[in-house]
């Protein structure tokens, strides 16, 4: 009897952990992206298990897993463009101190495109796309030279979804693109840089549920509390680059959470620029961060930095949202405490054997 009980408890336990392994795994969907656009212009892309739907006049994105229970909403707001005057020191990231121009994408209206096919080098059909451009002058606040906007074409996000996972060469570097994943191509034409020495930084604000990130850093991982909101007098923190192409900020879950899916934020490390005419070339792209409210709501803000082009060229840059594999730490307080339960039962079914035996005897 006490080896048939000890060997039903582990039975279960044992399919207890099966159960909790199989649900940590992402769900892969291998399925055709499928998109949208309402009356209001809101697109809804759906791909893979992840579901993003853009607003119809800002770039601002939500993008969750679309089956999940108790699932986790992760925001993604390309916010705006600043450009900074590089310090004596060389420091080729955005601190917040040397601002020479900035424009707020909020303040601007944009327009999603209709949907259309993405084919690879023979033709044939990898995925679906959409186009969300600027569709109303911007004006520069806080210039430090002659004043300037940006017009109507200059920023463009290219929204790419793909019906398989995809390797893809990115300024001669292999990037993989899976299908819970957008990879949305940063284009931007004719920034009026003020001196050539300058910069420009994209200004891209991230918020979830929990408000916590883990980001991919050089010496192992990073974990920031954006529910904290650092002063004006703290300075953006440097992002310490990993030798990967891609580097990441990752979502955190939370410590008690039903989700099986992780949401992060990529960024490739290199930018292309392509002269009116000439011939196209990678620039490096740098990093910074800081957690800090805007519009009386908490952000993590991610400023990636680029460096001076010519008027008439035109930078890409690669970001990419997307899901990775979560651990469902809910079911596995509730599946321990069963377990524990079990446990329970069986030591005071044994024992109470022992108590029946010994009555015997005597």
């Amino acid at each position: 009897m006490k080896g048939m009980l000890g060997r039903k408890a582990a039975l279960i336990l044992g399919t207890f952990l099966i159960g909790i392994m199989a649900l940590s795994i992402p769900t892969a969907v291998a399925e055709d992206p499928v998109g949208t656009k309402d009356n209001s212009n809101i697109v809804t892309l759906s791909s893979g298990a992840l579901t993003g739907r853009f607003e119809g006049n800002v770039p601002h994105l939500t993008f969750y897993a679309t089956n999940d229970i108790g699932r986790s909403v992760y925001q993604v707001n390309f916010r705006a463009l600043i450009e900074f005057s590089v310090n004596s020191s060389g420091e080729g990231e955005y601190h917040g101190l040397q601002l020479a121009g900035r424009a707020d994408f909020d303040s601007a209206t944009w327009t999603p495109s209709n949907f259309y096919p993405v084919k690879d080098t023979t033709g044939n059909v990898i995925g679906m796309g959409f186009n969300f451009t600027l569709s109303s002058p911007i004006q520069i606040e806080e210039r430090s030279g002659p004043p300037a906007s940006l017009n109507t074409g200059d920023v463009v996000l290219r929204v790419l979804a793909y019906n398989s996972t995809k390797t893809i060469q990115v300024n001669g570097q292999s990037l993989t693109i899976n299908t819970a994943e957008m990879k949305i191509d940063f284009i931007l034409t004719n920034w009026p840089f003020v001196s050539t020495n300058d910069k420009v930084a994209l200004q891209v604000n991230l918020h979830s549920d929990f408000n916590h990130f883990d980001l991919n850093v050089a010496n192992g991982t990073e974990s920031v509390d954006a529910t904290h909101d650092e002063t004006a007098q703290v300075v953006e923190h440097t992002f310490q680059e990993t030798s990967s192409v891609d580097q990441e900020v990752r979502f955190s879950s939370g410590v008690v959470t039903t989700s099986r899916n992780i949401g992060f934020f990529r960024f490739v490390d290199t930018a292309t620029v392509t002269p009116s005419g000439g011939q196209a070339y990678s620039v490096p792209v740098t990093a910074s961060y800081k957690s800090e409210k805007d519009g009386g709501e908490s952000f993590f803000k991610l400023y990636l930095a680029y460096p001076y082009f010519p008027m008439g060229a035109t930078l890409v840059h690669d970001p990419s949202v997307g899901l990775a594999g979560g651990f469902p730490t809910l079911f596995a307080i509730a599946g321990g405490a069963a377990v524990a339960g079990l446990v329970a039962v069986v030591v005071i079914r044994h024992r109470r054997l022992d108590v029946q035996k010994e009555s015997v005897h005597n």
